[in-house]
């Protein structure tokens, strides 16, 4: 039985799916206007994780992460940078993608963008309209917060401290020192009240713009993530996750939207990871302690990168450092060691039928159920990794000491067992096997795949720039020769398989 702990009702609560077998899962992805940093990785490594271990169950997931790739950072910089910001969302996706394969993150099952979502946003704002939950104030449309019962009790109880077996705080939260961040600069002035959010931003010069019933503009941030979720899981998904600085407002104004809009549930257990410190300090470029993910990916496995993240429970903070790293280097070598000892030189080591009169035959295989009942019951509490990794190591270390080091015959039956074990759960974990034994899955390939569509779109799109109109439908014909079918939308574009 896998127990959640829902961050917004801050409790432990049994899962029960939507639907029976099958997961639905949402995770906030980037906003593409700068490269990726370890917080990042920290972030997809956990939810990697939780999505493996529902389908190591036998669970089908569906699972959704988006990329924000119209936003006020990215306009910003594509103006400092004389260039578009299609163009900066391309370059700053490419490079998460890669940490994802580098960190062997599973692809998502969809990861629409927001610019290619627009429609469905309009119509999301349009029910809302007319349900009477929005006003327009200085040409921008706001969601009205006083018309949306309990909507400050939002992510904002002050519980009892709950200790979890990580030994971290994961109920406490203290609703002062979110109050800032309803100010929403630009905005404020417009809004009746401080929390109200906008859904709807009035079209500004120079900046990109779409039609929508209330004038030209483009979508708030929180709209963007409520409609993707309805309309690639449904109107009530199982789960929802993200950095827990988006419990609020974001997360906060995406219930608020989906289930005044829906009238149901939007979200029935909500998963938020802790933040990355670096030398027990907070992460920030302020500080000058800001780490590039492509920077350590130079000098570090993503493999190694994904061992050292796993080792902590998701929701408690992580402290990163560089003694830290290396210590994790030496645990992931044991581990890996001792998989390649079990798996090679079967000739050399020694093994025995079990027997029912032998003692020590009895005590290992006692004690490798032991270990892999305790690691099953972290797991299914609450995705507890760190936990489940410690009896993964306590197991080794028995084995080793008891068996291998003592030169004793292990019984042929828990020598099967253990590999079979140790690979069951790689596939969690993605650390234990050699990185070279892992199969390319049909995931990675249409990952591969769409990269490739999307570059020659790339060159598409530049070629209609250039007013070379012919080459240009050329490449599009050929691709609808292939299977794929293009949408062009003035100098923009969308794209599916047929």
């Amino acid at each position: 039985m896998i127990t959640i702990f829902d961050d917004l009702t801050n409790e432990y609560r049994e899962f029960q799916p939507v639907r029976d077998g099958f997961v639905s899962m949402y995770v906030c992805g980037i906003t593409a206007y700068d490269s990726p940093h370890l917080g990042h990785a920290r972030s997809a490594v956990a939810f990697d994780v939780i999505r493996r271990y529902f389908e190591f169950h036998g669970y089908e997931v569906n699972y959704v992460m988006n990329y924000t790739d119209v936003d006020d950072k990215m306009i910003n910089r594509a103006k400092d940078q004389s260039t578009t910001i299609y163009d900066i969302a391309e370059k700053y996706i490419k490079e998460y993608e890669f940490m994802q394969k580098e960190l062997r993150i599973k692809t998502p099952t969809v990861r629409p963008r927001a610019t290619q979502e627009i429609p469905e946003m309009i119509k999301m704002i349009k029910t809302l309209d007319d349900k009477g939950f929005i006003y327009v104030s200085g040409g921008s449309v706001y969601f009205d917060t006083s018309k949306m019962e309990g909507y400050k009790t939002l992510f904002r109880r002050n519980v009892k401290t709950l200790e979890t077996e990580a030994g971290t705080e994961v109920g406490e939260e203290n609703g002062a020192e979110v109050e800032n961040s309803y100010s929403q600069s630009d905005f404020a002035q417009d809004k009746r009240n401080i929390e109200d959010f906008v859904l709807w931003k009035k079209e500004k010069p120079g900046e990109p713009s779409w039609d929508s019933p209330w004038g030209k503009g483009r979508p708030g941030w929180h709209i963007e993530c409520s409609v993707m979720a309805q309309k690639y899981l449904g109107k009530t998904i199982d789960i929802h996750g993200g950095g827990k600085d988006l419990k609020q407002p974001h997360h906060q104004n995406e219930i608020t939207q989906s289930e005044c809009a829906n009238d149901q549930k939007f979200v029935n257990y909500w998963m938020h990871n802790g933040f990355l410190n670096i030398n027990n300090e907070k992460m920030s470029k302020s500080l000058g302690n800001f780490i590039p993910l492509m920077e350590m990916l130079e000098k570090f496995s993503g493999t190694l990168l994904r061992y050292y993240f796993a080792t902590s429970y998701y929701k408690r903070p992580m402290d990163f450092s560089m003694p830290k790293l290396e210590e994790a280097k030496k645990n992931l070598e044991k581990i890996q060691g001792f998989y390649s000892h079990l798996t090679t030189n079967l000739e050399l080591q020694h093994f025995q039928p079990f027997s029912e009169e032998d003692a020590f035959h009895r005590e290992q295989k006692a004690e490798f159920n032991s270990f892999t009942n305790a690691f099953l019951e972290a797991m299914d509490h609450d995705f507890n990794s760190a936990k489940a990794i410690g009896h993964v190591f306590a197991m080794i270390n028995y084995f080793q000491k008891k068996v291998l080091n003592a030169e004793k015959p292990m019984v042929e039956d828990v020598h099967t067992a253990l590999i079979a074990f140790l690979e069951d759960i790689d596939y969690i974990f993605q650390f234990i096997l050699p990185a070279e034994t892992v199969e390319v899955t049909g995931g990675e390939w249409k990952d591969n795949m769409d990269r490739m569509v999307d570059q020659i779109l790339q060159l598409r799109k530049n070629l209609k720039l250039e007013k070379n109109y012919e080459m240009a439908d050329r490449l599009r014909d050929l691709l609808a020769e292939n299977g794929v079918t293009v949408n062009d939308k003035g100098n923009d574009y969308t794209w599916e398989y047929t």
